[in-house]
């Protein structure tokens, strides 16, 4: 036992770790970046928590892209937007959660914190108990039962997406095939008894496998969607099913939805978590008080108290109104009509002059743990080839983006793990064709190609008169003569984001410089999720982007080869290395968090190499809030969206 609490406490710390960072350098760095143009800095600040009140309300708040879908697992898979979580992504609870703000993982569902995995042969258990008298939002007690259930509809219909990685499915080799087909993950999960879960793993059930994998799997009311699941014969059917009015455990339930216009959450009268209080002290310990329960991990509290709040709902109804844009969402803010925004890419700096004119509103300031990028389909020519990848990714003068054609309002980024993330953050990751000159860059990604016995019908040079290529590229070949065919590059559109709009068109130019018949598609951003999570894999290459979780075994869902797009994973660019693989199955089984950040960064270094992403940017996520409203805290790894607006803690300002 002391040896589970020892571990539990370093894990506290890389979080307190991380916070610290992101509160000191990234802020600053924005405020220093943005101050000659009136930006916004992190003194903007919510009011403290005690400032609110205790009236129930009706909270007004926009988005910008329509919901793709209501059923929740469906939201998990092929319908993983954004959008969607910020309406209902918390209807489904987990063994464990972070905290808020601090990122420590801490109990939900679980009675106490992580057990220790116990082995017994070839096979590693995990036996943790859950809460009593706990409900769904009908009022249903949730249960181990619930548990089993949820696992087992993942295995028998083999669904994919977040799914496939929060309850991943052990599989073994076979002997017949020279590959090694096995799988780290579940063979069985088990109910106990109605509040005794046990987990049957097949490796050692490693920090990614267990803690942060398995432990924050949702889970979902077998009562209500067992007939729903028994009538599915495939994922497709069980995503088909109406989701509305579904309940979850959450202080909302998802009541209401007109596409196009507005999705609409009622509080739940039945949430065991409503009044509950947290307290978390400068050392870093928790506490967490609530009917019938009181928690304390990571400390005594003998401290002084850094965070103090207590649970509503508050608000008896969250709208969440659909606007054509950011634009009109702002302009929506300003009139009154709404009192918040859910963006994950911040507020846009051509706004934010608005913003900052309005006595009505204030903002927060946070960095993010985000970030934008390029992806290529691996599985397709030329995609597939590592140089053609690297010269793509060295003519990408990112520092000229960011400073002058984005006006610094974006950062460069190079890591898989965002600078903000400061524990994890790789800063020796390799940096390609950094600080070079755009003539520069063409000779270099000129020669990436001709060393790798690619080469042109007209090859491209620099002219220095006219500061362009001339000629540029023409009739471009790989190794095996085969020509390069014409090229799709996805990337939302100027009203969604200017920022990836604006970046695709610029990637579209120096491509063609250098012979690559590329032609940049601004388009919808549900048309591009629609593209690349279609098991067919037909795209060429898309910009999107992530909102991270603290811990980042992210890396692994989006690039191990075990996790490809189209047997259900998030690898969409379908990208494969066995020395990758073999890092992903040691940071997957490491128990230790040293081991695992030093595998982490091994990983990060390979794909700064192999460039399955060409990681573009991150932006300082800014929000602009109706002071009427009163937050119990502000500073937020990734803003307040990343916790969908904290709708269940927002108050009236008093």
């Amino acid at each position: 036992m002391r040896t589970n609490f020892t571990r539990w406490v370093a894990l506290t710390a890389i979080s307190a770790v991380i916070v610290a960072a992101c509160s000191s350098e990234a802020t600053d760095d924005l405020s220093t970046t943005t101050a000659a143009d009136d930006a916004p800095t992190q003194t903007d600040v919510t009011p403290p928590a005690d400032s609110g009140s205790d009236e129930s309300f009706e909270l007004s708040i926009a988005i910008f892209e329509d919901l793709t879908t209501d059923n929740f697992w469906a939201y998990l898979d092929p319908e993983n937007s954004v959008w969607n979580s910020y309406v209902f992504g918390n209807q489904a609870p987990a063994l464990f959660q972070y905290a808020s703000p601090t990122l420590q993982l801490v109990p939900q569902v679980s009675e106490g914190l992580p057990v220790e995995p116990v082995q017994t042969g070839d096979t590693w258990t995990v036996t943790q108990t859950i809460k009593q008298g706990l409900t769904w939002s009908d009022g249903e007690e949730i249960t181990a039962g619930d548990i089993v259930f949820t696992y087992e509809t993942v295995r028998d219909l083999v669904l994919g997406g977040q799914w496939f990685s929060s309850y991943p499915i052990a599989s073994e080799d076979d002997p017949a095939t020279d590959d090694d087909e096995s799988l780290p993950g579940l063979t069985a999960v088990t109910a106990i008894d109605d509040h005794t879960v046990e987990y049957t793993f097949n490796q050692t059930p490693g920090l990614s496998l267990w803690q942060f994998g398995v432990g924050l799997a949702p889970i979902l009311p077998e009562h209500y969607w067992a007939a729903v699941v028994a009538d599915s014969a495939t994922s497709a059917d069980l995503y088909a099913a109406p989701g509305l009015g579904a309940p979850g455990m959450w202080a909302y339930d998802f009541t209401e939805r007109e596409p196009g216009a507005f999705a609409r959450n009622t509080a739940n009268a039945n949430y065991p978590f409503a009044g509950s209080t947290t307290r978390i002290y400068d050392d870093g310990t928790y506490e967490f008080s609530a009917d019938g329960i009181d928690e304390q991990f990571y400390g005594d509290g003998t401290g002084s108290v850094g965070y103090e709040y207590t649970e509503g709902p508050y608000a008896e109804d969250v709208t969440y109104s659909i606007y054509t844009d950011q634009n009109a969402a702002v302009l929506a803010l300003t009139s009154g009509e709404v009192d918040f925004m859910l963006n994950s890419l911040g507020l846009q700096r051509g706004l934010q002059s608005l913003v900052l004119a309005d006595p009505s509103l204030d903002i927060v300031v946070n960095p993010a743990n985000s970030y934008r990028y390029l992806a290529f389909n691996t599985r397709r020519f030329p995609m597939s080839e590592v140089a053609f990848r690297q010269a793509m990714g060295c003519m990408i003068d990112k520092e000229f983006m960011a400073n002058n054609v984005l006006q610094g309002s974006a950062i460069p980024a190079w890591s898989q793990v965002p600078e903000a993330n400061a524990f994890w953050y790789n800063p020796d990751a390799p940096r390609l064709c950094e600080g070079l000159t755009q003539e520069e860059r063409l000779a270099e990604a000129t020669r990436i190609l001709k060393d790798a016995g690619w080469t042109w019908d007209v090859e491209p040079l620099w002219d220095a008169d006219n500061l362009d290529a001339l000629p540029k590229g023409e009739g471009l070949r790989g190794p095996d003569g085969t020509t390069v065919p014409d090229l799709e590059l996805l990337a939302p559109g100027p009203g969604y984001d200017p920022l990836r709009a604006t970046y695709s068109l610029f990637i579209e130019e120096w491509a063609q410089d250098l012979g690559v018949p590329l032609t940049a598609e601004p388009t919808g951003f549900n048309v591009i999720v629609d593209a690349i999570t279609d098991r067919s894999a037909p795209f060429d290459m898309y910009i999107l982007g992530w909102s991270l979780t603290p811990f980042p075994d992210h890396i692994v869902d989006f690039f191990a080869s075990s996790n490809d797009s189209t047997a259900g994973g998030n690898n969409y660019p379908g990208y494969s290395n066995p020395t990758f693989d073999a890092l992903a199955a040691q940071f997957q089984s490491t128990t230790d968090v040293d081991e695992a950040r030093g595998v982490i960064k091994q990983m990060d270094a390979i794909l700064a190499e192999d460039l399955p992403y060409v990681v573009l940017f991150t932006a300082p996520i800014i929000e602009p809030y109706r002071n009427t409203l009163s937050f119990p805290f502000s500073d937020t790894l990734s803003g307040l969206q990343n916790l969908q607006g904290l709708p269940s803690f927002v108050r009236l300002a008093q």
